[in-house]
């Protein structure tokens, strides 16, 4: 079965705003649960065990606590396709053991999907111990949702 779109939620819920991408999926199921054509899976910090599922999917949407320098709450949204020439050294490291990046491009090797990826994230305030998301990014996790939604809604009525 293919996917016109997957949804992964990737982060650990036990390192405070690193597990954002989990909580967010949890939200994005509420809508997405029993629509034709959208798969929502969490990964937790294990994207490479999930290459099967990604090759399935024509877009992928990747939710994520991201690093870059910013102020806690910022709000990333980068979106390639393969046609692009990026500089993809940014997803080359993180914490998850491999990068999203990766796993992507052994996708595109096996089955030629995804076409298309969107990474959304946040600036995490705090990556530490602890099962819960700090005030500032629960706050921007609001608004992302919203960009994610938007963003979804507008792939399926392109079907």
């Amino acid at each position: 079965m293919l996917w016109k779109v997957l949804i992964v939620g990737m982060g650990n819920v036990l390192m405070a705003d690193d597990g954002l991408g989990v909580w967010a999926l949890y939200e994005l199921d509420r809508k997405y649960r029993h629509r034709d054509g959208v798969c929502l899976l969490e990964v937790g910090t294990s994207i490479l065990s999930y290459i099967a599922e990604i090759g399935k999917a024509e877009n992928l949407i990747a939710i994520d606590a991201i690093t870059a320098g910013n102020h806690p709450g910022t709000i990333y949204r980068i979106s390639f396709d393969y046609t692009d020439t990026a500089d993809y050294q940014y997803f080359a490291r993180n914490c998850h053991g491999a990068s999203l990046h990766e796993a992507m491009a052994l996708s595109r090797e096996l089955t030629g999907l995804p076409s298309k990826a969107f990474i959304y994230g946040i600036e995490p305030l705090a990556i530490k111990e602890g099962f819960y998301i700090s005030q500032v990014v629960k706050t921007s996790l609001n608004r992302l949702l919203d960009i994610v939604q938007r963003d979804v809604d507008a792939i399926l009525r392109k079907e």
